[in-house]
């Protein structure tokens, strides 16, 4: 019964989680660019603190091999987070960019394979059923990443709008688990 009333005693918690998804998933979508921002500012504090603690540790408790590793992964994650801090909507942007290359040979990766194993085998027909997915992904890929790389930006609109319809759902999913939570157990005090 104590676990019951609790439980009824919390709805509040899922109703908080809910709102502040759904204020998010509102900036997002009407504000992309400020949600990103947010995003990649957020996470450049979490590298810069990793940076610092793996450094700090190196320095004082570290005594095995590999220690440049470490040093280097510290400064790194400093670097990182610097850039993401101070200017974060081009980390952002590089990052995609980044992204974008890679879909790019992926892309090109796919189509060359899609091409060749369409070529028949002697005496077996086909080389693989389907092959023609693996052409129209190559394509979509290296579409999508031509995309990013001579429009950064529009990528990362496009990345906070997925976000936010994500975050508004989970928000409003959120809200009323919480309502319905504290329907039933409205009683249980």
């Amino acid at each position: 019964m104590a676990t019951r009333s609790l439980i009824g005693r919390s709805w509040w918690i899922l109703m908080a989680f809910g709102v502040i998804a759904i204020v998010f998933g509102l900036i997002a979508v009407f504000r992309p660019l400020a949600a990103i921002a947010a995003l990649t500012w957020i996470m450049g504090i979490m590298a810069l603190a990793e940076g610092v603690s793996t450094l700090f540790m190196t320095a004082t408790a570290y005594r095995g091999a590999g220690k440049g590793w470490l040093i280097g992964y510290g400064a790194l994650s400093i670097l990182f987070g610097l850039l993401a801090i101070f200017d974060p909507l081009s980390m952002a942007s590089a990052l995609l960019v980044l992204v974008g290359i890679w879909l790019i040979i992926a892309g090109v990766y796919r189509l060359l394979l899609g091409l060749r194993i369409r070529r028949p085998v002697p005496g077996q027909g086909w080389a693989a059923p389907g092959e023609g997915w693996t052409v129209l992904s190559g394509v979509l890929a290296l579409l999508l990443g031509i995309l990013l790389v001579v429009s950064p930006l529009s990528g990362l609109v496009a990345t906070a709008l997925w976000i936010g319809i994500v975050a508004l759902v989970y928000g409003v999913i959120q809200v009323i688990a919480a309502l319905r939570v504290r329907k039933a157990f409205a009683g249980t005090r």
